[in-house]
């Protein structure tokens, strides 16, 4: 932790090794954050940009003494939130004016496993839902962790917990009477 601080400091004082060094520490943690909403490394890739080129505009702000790795995550988060928004706005354009207008194709192979139903499934959710509970059950944070994250109460993050595990139970329940 005192590491962390460290480098923040150097970092506010426009030392670039200290930049680097803070791209090598915490680059696998976005990297596992960015992946657990985006399937393709271009994706992934771009959004881990976005989040450093945020850092870096923002390093100022930043109280060394604070949870960095908190805060970083949270604007990981932020990020990814920001770009499903996007995408949704994307889809939306495409379903209404049609692939043709939008340049766009869909390209999502179906995947017959349940893991890969599991993932689809995740994906159709709500980023309201799907957000906090990737957090929740896949990066194994703390229901205060991700309320601090998302800029939630932790009631609201329990209750969001409980309609996106009531409403991926429902969605899977469908997938397994449709096998039967």
């Amino acid at each position: 932790m005192e590491f962390d601080r460290e480098l923040i400091v150097r970092a506010q004082q426009g030392d670039r090794s200290a930049h680097e060094a803070i791209i090598n520490r915490f680059a696998p943690m976005v990297f596992r954050l960015i992946s657990r909403f985006f399937r393709t490394r271009e994706d992934v890739e771009d959004l881990a940009q976005d989040v450093f080129l945020k850092l870096f505009a923002r390093i100022d702000q930043i109280r060394p003494q604070d949870n960095f790795p908190g805060w970083l995550a949270r604007v990981t988060v932020n990020t990814c939130y920001d770009e499903l928004r996007k995408t949704r706005r994307r889809k939306t354009a495409i379903e209404t004016y049609g692939p043709e207008i939008a340049g766009e194709k869909s390209v999502l192979p179906p995947e017959p496993d349940s893991f890969g139903k599991a993932r689809l499934a995740l994906e159709g959710l709500d980023p309201k839902l799907r957000i906090p509970l990737v957090l929740k059950e896949l990066e194994e944070m703390s229901i205060e962790e991700i309320a601090r994250s998302m800029g939630l109460t932790q009631t609201n993050v329990k209750v969001r917990l409980f309609r996106a595990r009531k409403k991926l139970a429902a969605i899977l329940g469908g997938h397994q009477g449709n096998t039967k």
